[in-house]
């Protein structure tokens, strides 16, 4: 008896402790379920805010595109520590008053919520203090200097702006109606984007955890970094905010002209030499066509000349017998050219002409280079000639673009560029 009562005591035993090792395993899966969870939800809060921060900074830079295109500047920061919204100073500066500040919303004609990253902080604005004053996205070209971002890995040079959400630990971020939130750790990348240009600012992935010992950095830890950035070149926003690097050749643009609009007759300009502004760094320009009058496309997107009836692509187009000079006002020079062309052939081969004050530069240049054959492009697509050069490398102030052979194109657009620019 003794025997069996201390086997079913032992069994008794044996079946407490299984269920309470399944208790336990039951609660640990609880546990870790719940976890998973959690963190689930963690990143999805995460994933929503950093989507609408990035949202609400589209609006913003379409915003400054605006601007950028009325003004032709940029606006200053507002002050991070107030809430009005306004650029300091409002009107175009020297230097801005607070290059440390954040999106001036009224002075952009947003609503204060689109300044705001998805956890409520103020987004941070960057400029450089160049591009605030008077008409100076206009003037600017692309080796103008700008702000710097590391971005990851690459470092990204000549940018117009950069926009800086301080994430989910706001370090560094102000507020609305209260102070500016306390500052990350000194020397890391966060506290770089608290400060003012010329630093370098960074842009990269999320660090929360040691990886050496998977424990999440204290908040004033350098190495932490949950920021979200936006940034612009200096090209791009010229570009955008219709200061294109390239002159389009389309009747908008011959339409721009000091003389007022041009007399159009269907495709034909009725003229030889219609002054114009490039809306570039490089100011008014002076077309002149030879073998004929100043002529247009079907759509108006380029430019050619016509002899006679001008009444098809075939007749408005540039050929052998036809010339287009492009010349600089103001005494200004280039050290290189680009092409933009629509060509109504397959093929197509250009002589270029460069020439300072009325005399030629170096002798002409062919593209392609003789004896090579003809370039084979898709008609009608806009083809690039890029970095054009004189044969002697000396600045000019004018070339002449001529087809050669049986090519046929019109000139979509053109770009004057210095020497250390790639002129594409």
């Amino acid at each position: 008896m003794q025997t069996g009562c201390s086997f079913k005591l032992s069994t008794r035993r044996r079946i407490a402790g299984g269920i309470a090792l399944a208790m336990i395993a039951t609660l640990l899966v609880v546990a870790a379920t719940t976890l998973a969870i959690r963190m689930t939800r963690q990143v999805e809060d995460r994933t929503e805010r950093v989507s609408k921060t990035q949202a609400r900074m589209e609006r913003i830079r379409a915003a400054l595109h605006a601007h950028a295109a009325s003004q032709g500047r940029l606006p200053c920061p507002a002050n991070g520590a107030q809430d009005t919204g306004l650029a300091v100073p409002v009107a175009a500066a020297v230097m801005c008053t607070h290059r440390d500040g954040t999106v001036p919303w009224v002075s952009l004609g947003l609503q204060a919520e689109d300044a705001l990253d998805g956890w409520g902080h103020k987004i941070s604005y960057r400029v450089p203090d160049s591009f605030v004053q008077v008409d100076s996205v206009k003037s600017s070209n692309s080796s103008t200097a700008g702000l710097k971002v590391k971005d990851y890995l690459v470092d990204r040079y000549k940018l117009a702006w950069v926009l800086i959400s301080h994430g989910a630990s706001g370090l560094g971020a102000w507020r609305v109606f209260l102070p500016q939130m306390a500052l990350p750790g000194a020397g890391g990348n966060e506290w770089d984007n608290t400060q003012a240009a010329p630093v370098k600012f960074f842009r990269r992935g999320e660090a929360l955890v040691d990886p050496a010992t998977g424990v999440e950095y204290a908040l004033n830890n350098a190495a932490h970094f949950d920021d979200v950035l936006l940034y612009e070149s200096i090209e791009d926003l010229k570009n955008r905010s219709g200061f294109d690097l390239n002159t389009r050749m389309t009747t908008r643009r011959l339409d721009s002209g000091p003389g007022g609009k041009v007399t159009y007759t269907g495709r034909n300009a009725n003229t030889a030499s219609i002054t114009f502004d490039s809306s570039t760094e490089w100011g008014n320009m002076t077309l002149a066509s030879t073998g004929g009058t100043i002529s247009r496309n079907a759509d108006g997107t380029g430019i050619g000349v016509c002899s006679g009836a001008c009444a098809t692509d075939a007749e408005s187009a540039l050929d052998s017998s036809k010339s287009l000079g492009f010349k600089l006002s103001g005494g200004k020079t280039a050290d290189k050219f680009a092409l933009g062309v629509l060509s109504l052939d397959p093929t197509v081969q250009i002589s270029f002409t460069f020439k300072l004050l009325g005399a030629n530069v170096g002798v002409p240049v062919v593209y392609p280079a003789l004896p090579n054959p003809p370039a084979v492009i898709i008609p009608y697509e806009r083809t690039v000639v890029p970095n054009l050069m004189p044969s002697t490398a000396t600045p000019f102030d004018e070339v002449v673009v001529q087809p050669l052979g049986s090519s046929r194109f019109f000139i979509a657009s053109i770009r004057f560029c210095t020497a250390a620019e790639n002129c594409n």
